[in-house]
């Protein structure tokens, strides 16, 4: 990552100190031990077995110490960075232990400080596999966790077991009377557990471990399994007591092996490490800067650039949230959009270039404005199509309109145009008579229309709206002199079609009844068969009528042949009866 101008934590430069400080310490110790008298002695003790690389086993505890402060600052994951650094005090507390139990003198002590050797060789494996299981992001499901939790109890366990051996000898069988007891001693079943669920965990490192880094380079676990492969060797042939390795170090191998493996485990990106996400970060093809507090550069990008002074300007003024971002753009650069995140120790600032969605958001505007228009043009094309298709559907009911009155109409001019002109008593009579004429097809005309216009906006007739249009037209038909009576039983609904064609029958009847003398018109409007509708009427007067009464029988036999309907007329020289079926709902 490319570092800007800018100096360290004062934590960090502390925390390097003081590893500075343990490696140089241990190499004094380690120098002066080493230069000491020939026949090496530590605490008074012959310089013979583990008790001759005391000068290394110094060196080492240091350099434990030291690798757990570049753990610290190296380690990026928080949950790993504690299992490593607790894994660097177990190193060390061992190797302290290592070197404090050859002084001692009883042989009680010497045991229990010999059985602390595997509190550090039990919980070392485990810490591995966690470290594994939460790289490997395995740690979010309950089972693994219910794994890990498992293995922390079965360590107890096992170290329970080792730290009491004393008592049963289950893990080692010694005499503590035989001044040789801590070389002549036999390895017992508890042992070989231990051993075994050691090796266990550490597979299962490499079996949590290689999946996780299926973005990296397999060939990084072959190192590892060398190491993996050597430390095996080496504890075999110590446990077989091979000349040469048995008189060896154990702490000091095991502690170099483990460091060595998870050093490379850091490397390599097996585990997290703040090293690979340096190279990360400076390779992001982003214009990204880090900024201290006072927003200097810290951190940036191979990709940044220099912050103009706008920019800066803009920056001293804004506030950057906890957990939020601040946008914002300048005139002083048109085509860049900066972000700013709020981060531990600063802030981060990302400039992006806005050139190509600027022109996409120019073009998407000419599009929506296009869109705008043409959608425009379309409601109004709509609107337009509405009006002419309403226009002429108007224009068609007009026409049925005029086409179903146009007899009717007709008649009133003729009436109208024959209306006698003189003011004697004869003309006065039969002027009336004309003008009550044209009244009951006035009449008609306008009820007619209505049921025209019913059966286009609401066609269905109830016993209420059929009873009032027939009682309508029996009070009209009164009003010029006919004695006329409707009844009305219907159940159902009627479509308007059918009212219209049983309007047509009571105005063909009422025309009859006009030209008669002293007519009586009864009509009777019930339920019929198989959910028709059928219309009885009956039409009397004194014997004398006109010419008009034989043609509107006439008319209204022809219109019901024509509609196809069930009927009976029966006619004589004054009277009429109709009964006709019609279709109901």
């Amino acid at each position: 990552m490319g570092r800007a101008s800018g100096t360290d934590p004062l934590k960090g430069r502390i925390v390097a100190a003081w590893a500075v400080f343990a490696l140089i310490l241990g190499a004094v110790l380690a120098i002066v031990q080493l230069a000491s008298q020939a026949e090496i002695r530590f605490f008074g003790l012959p310089g013979n077995g583990p008790s001759s690389t005391a000068g290394l086993m110094i060196l080492a505890g240091s350099g434990c110490v030291a690798w757990g402060f570049s753990v610290h600052l190296r380690c990026s994951d928080i949950k790993i960075r504690g299992n490593l650094k607790i894994i660097a005090a177990l190193l060390a507390a061992w190797l302290l232990d290592v070197l404090l139990k050859y002084p001692v003198k009883s042989d009680l002590a010497a045991s229990v400080m010999w059985y602390l050797y595997y509190v550090p060789m039990m919980f070392i494996p485990t810490f591995f596999l966690a470290s594994a299981l939460h790289a490997a992001a395995l740690d979010r499901h309950v089972a693994w966790r219910r794994v890990v939790s498992i293995a922390w109890v079965i360590d107890a366990m096992l170290c329970l077991l080792v730290l009491t051996n004393n008592y049963h000898h289950l893990v080692f069988a010694f005499d503590l009377s035989d001044p040789h007891w801590s070389r002549d001693y036999t390895y017992q079943a508890g042992y070989w557990c231990v051993t075994a669920w050691a090796l266990v965990q550490y597979v299962g490192f490499f079996a949590a471990a290689f999946p996780a880094a299926r973005t990296q380079l397999k060939s990084a676990f072959l190192p590892m399994a060398i190491i993996l492969g050597v430390g095996a060797a080496y504890f075999a042939l110590f446990i077989a007591r091979k000349a040469g390795l048995f008189s060896t170090n154990i702490a000091l191998v095991y502690s170099i092996l483990v460091i060595v493996a998870l050093e490379l485990s850091l490397d390599l990106g097996i585990l997290p490490s703040y090293a690979r996400y340096d190279q990360f970060f400076s390779k992001l093809p982003f214009d990204l800067k880090i900024l201290s507090c006072e927003r200097d550069v810290v951190y940036q990008t191979t990709a940044a650039t220099e912050i103009p002074d706008a920019v800066r300007t803009t920056l001293g003024e804004i506030e950057t949230p906890r957990y939020g971002i601040v946008s914002f753009r300048t005139s002083a650069v048109p085509s860049t959009l900066f972000k700013v995140y709020s981060v531990v120790g600063g802030d981060a600032l990302l400039s992006e270039d806005m050139t190509a969605l600027d022109e996409r958001r120019r073009l998407l505007s000419e599009r929506q404005a296009k869109l705008r228009r043409a959608n425009a043009m379309l409601k109004r094309d709509r609107e337009l199509a509405m009006t002419l298709h309403r226009q002429e559907d108007e224009r068609a009911l007009f026409a049925e309109i005029e086409r179903a009155l146009e007899s009717k109409t007709q008649r009133i001019s003729e009436l109208l145009d024959d209306l006698p002109q003189g003011s004697d008593p004869v003309s006065a009579v039969a002027r009336r008579e004309r003008l009550m004429e044209v009244k009951l097809l006035v009449a008609y005309c306008k009820r007619k229309g209505g049921l025209i216009l019913a059966e286009k906006s609401d066609p269905d007739f109830n016993r209420e709206r059929l009873e009032l249009v027939f009682n309508e037209t029996a009070a009209d038909l009164r009003s010029l002199d006919i004695e006329c009576a409707a009844l009305v039983e219907t159940s159902g609904v009627l479509p308007a079609a059918t009212v219209s064609v049983l309007y047509d029958c009571l105005y063909d009847f009422a025309a009859a009844a006009f030209s008669a003398r002293n007519p009586v018109l009864m009509l009777f409007v019930r339920d019929g068969q198989s959910g028709e509708v059928e219309m009885r009427a009956a039409l009397e007067s004194d014997g004398a009528v006109g010419p008009r009464f034989q043609e509107s029988l006439d008319e209204l036999r022809n219109s019901l042949v024509s509609q196809h309907a069930a009927f009976t007329l029966e006619t004589s020289r004054d009277s009429a009866s109709l009964s006709v079926s019609l279709e109901g709902r």
